[in-house]
């Protein structure tokens, strides 16, 4: 197979930099874009990078010519609304027209499972229902409904991704936990001790499963959720956590309102996700973190 040509928005996020670096180690051509000047130093694993800013109206000059695929990692977490709806709904539109227009093959985004809102079922899959959410849920939401309206043009897949960790990991409930014990904060509250948790997955195993879809022929237009196999309880991840930590305090379990929920890996692993369990995820951060405090 001849050497793909993919573009990765946002490659100089934690997400974008595995998948630079997983299309660097298959042998293929990983072209960046940043938001601002590159860091070029590190980011070694793009062959090619520029500067692309989705809140703009035009983003089809910003693109290179010859391109088989576009990972579209790229997206506004923190703005108000505005912001994160210009960015992640109509700049997803703007470049996956632009895609079309340039004859890509294959458009891949990164979704999150915050378009599900409050989760409406106990395991949420494909067809889960799409109840109240965030800001930022609705403006994923609004990008995955655009690329649905173009799915006679182009093939996109849109994965919907729970918590990752991995070298840098973004705010969310795992990472506010690890602060807490590496603070040695005496008390960590949490919930749910005795669910089976899978509503995480590693940088590495999603940036593989994303180059996968990239470089597969797919029709139309798919929405699918991944995550972790369940192995373990949410208190036994917890004190897992605790004893890579060093944590001297203690976690105080309560009930909550909300209901947990899993994760149906079922439609990902037919398209190629190769999963680790949810423990393995976390042993796997668990090192790269020690590895960073020392």
């Amino acid at each position: 197979m001849r050497a793909k040509r993919v573009l990765v928005t946002g490659a100089s996020s934690p997400l974008g930099r595995a998948v630079g670096r997983h299309l660097q180690k298959s042998g293929h051509v990983a072209l960046g874009t940043v938001r601002r000047d590159p860091n070029t130093a590190t980011l070694t694993m793009f062959d090619e990078l520029s500067i692309l800013d989705l809140s703009h109206s035009i983003v089809d000059t910003y693109l290179v010519k010859s391109l088989d695929a576009i990972i579209h990692v790229a997206a506004e977490s923190y703005g108000t609304p505005a912001q994160m709806m210009t960015t992640n709904a109509v700049g997803t539109f703007r470049l996956a027209s632009a895609a079309i227009a340039r004859g890509v093959a294959r458009f891949v985004y990164v979704s999150s499972t915050s378009v599900y809102g409050s989760a409406p079922t106990s395991e949420l899959c494909s067809t889960s229902p799409i109840s109240y959410q965030s800001a930022y849920g609705v403006s994923k939401w609004g990008g995955e409904s655009y690329l649905h309206s173009l799915r006679d043009q182009i093939s996109c897949v849109s994965v919907r991704s729970p918590a990752i960790v991995g070298t840098q990991s973004n705010p969310h409930f795992l990472q506010r936990v690890r602060s807490s014990m590496q603070s040695d904060e005496p008390i960590i509250a949490a919930s749910h001790p005795d669910f089976l948790f899978n509503n995480v997955i590693h940088e590495d195993t999603l940036a593989e499963f994303l180059v996968r879809l990239a470089l597969t022929h797919s029709d139309g237009f798919k929405a699918l959720p991944v995550g972790s196999l369940q192995d373990v309880t949410l208190r036994e991840l917890l004190s897992f956590m605790s004893e890579a930590a060093c944590y001297r305090g203690q976690v105080v379990w309560s009930e909550a309102a909300d209901r947990p929920f899993s994760i149906n890996l079922d439609d990902a692993i037919k398209l190629g996700l190769e999963p680790l369990t949810a423990l393995e995820t976390i042993r796997r951060w668990t090192l790269a973190w020690n590895q960073t405090i020392k």
